[in-house]
């Protein structure tokens, strides 16, 4: 009777566990650009509920970091030249880590470029329609207010004080690798081994694909919306890619990209696309925007402080030109 009692409980588990795994998978849109999250799972109930409260998070991020009247940010900005603002330790945390990667990028990533943003239509660009060159004058005086040393930061009171007035801060270059790695906090911490998260083109990707697979990646041609640069396989990491193509405006034939260059005020040249893999969404997303700022020639000074691959693409005379991390150089080809 015991054995089947045995037997009976074995094939209980057996049939269990060899129940079939499905990718599920949730699309919003959030942060001013598309989300997908997915994951693999044999309870599709389960699924749809942590994927529910996983974006009700994304959305309470977004609200934190985002331009409503009542988000932190915005807050931090109209007192700025005027008073510290003092603020959750969530946002003290991630203006302080992006300080901290201005400094190990020689500023090329600066988080108070939002007033350039600004003056180029950016940042309303889906609502923008005819995109006007901004005066000489505008963009050195937007210049002024540009700066990551001016911004000041209170570790006892946890504050974030601007020095100057009208400068602003803008977390849109950090905030999404952000979300992401919150997001992969809370999938792991249902026990969930195997998903992928999509914000907008930045990617992580964790355990295998339903088929136990690791998750393939596209990186985007940045010239070709019809090609790849290269397909990768990738488990347990985020790959991020900041190009030209993203979002831009052409006038008298000339492209202007929403990628600046802090010291100057002018979107960046040269770089067409950078993509970063490294553990940390954050961290690759930011990298990913101070390196398109520094170029392929000091890519080594931040490798030296940060441990990532990256696949970069400059123009040259109308040529593309590939220059690839030597971890990835048996998978993308360099020119």
């Amino acid at each position: 009777m015991k054995k089947q009692v045995f037997l009976f409980l074995f094939l209980l588990v057996f049939l269990f566990s060899c129940k079939k795994q499905q990718e599920y998978s949730e699309t919003r849109f959030l942060m001013d650009t598309i989300c997908e999250i997915k994951v693999v799972s044999d309870n599709e109930k389960f699924a749809k509920k942590v994927l529910d409260e996983t974006f009700k998070e994304v959305e309470r991020i977004d609200k934190v970091f985002g331009y409503s009247k009542d988000s932190e940010v915005e807050k931090i900005n109209s007192f700025s030249g005027v008073k510290p603002v003092v603020v959750s330790s969530e946002v003290f945390s991630l203006i302080k880590k992006s300080i901290e990667i201005s400094e190990n990028t020689d500023g090329a990533f600066d988080i108070t470029v939002g007033v350039l943003s600004d003056i180029w239509g950016f940042k309303k660009f889906s609502q923008e329609k005819n995109f006007v060159l901004p005066k000489k004058e505008e963009i050195k005086k937007a210049l002024s207010l540009v700066g990551y040393k001016n911004i000041k930061l209170d570790e006892k009171k946890q504050s974030v004080f601007l020095t100057k007035r009208r400068m602003e801060i803008d977390l849109g270059g950090i905030a999404k690798g952000y979300s992401i790695m919150r997001t992969k906090e809370i999938l792991e911490k249902n026990n969930f081994r195997n998903f992928l998260i999509n914000f907008g083109g930045d990617i992580y990707v964790k355990g295998k694909n339903k088929d136990g697979k690791p998750w393939k990646v596209a990186v985007q041609h940045p010239r070709n919306k019809n090609e790849f640069l290269t397909i990768l396989n990738l488990t347990d990491i985020s790959i991020v890619t900041s190009g030209d193509y993203e979002r831009y405006f052409v006038v008298d034939g000339e492209r202007y990209h929403h990628i600046f260059d802090p010291k100057t005020g002018y979107p960046k040249n040269g770089i067409v696309s950078v993509t970063i893999l490294h553990s940390d969404s954050t961290i690759a997303d930011a990298l990913s925007t101070g390196i398109f700022v520094l170029g392929e020639k000091k890519v080594r000074d931040v490798l030296k402080k940060y441990n990532f691959e990256y696949i970069i693409v400059k123009e040259e005379n109308g040529v593309l030109k590939t220059f690839v991390s030597p971890g990835l150089k048996n998978f993308v080809k360099s020119e």
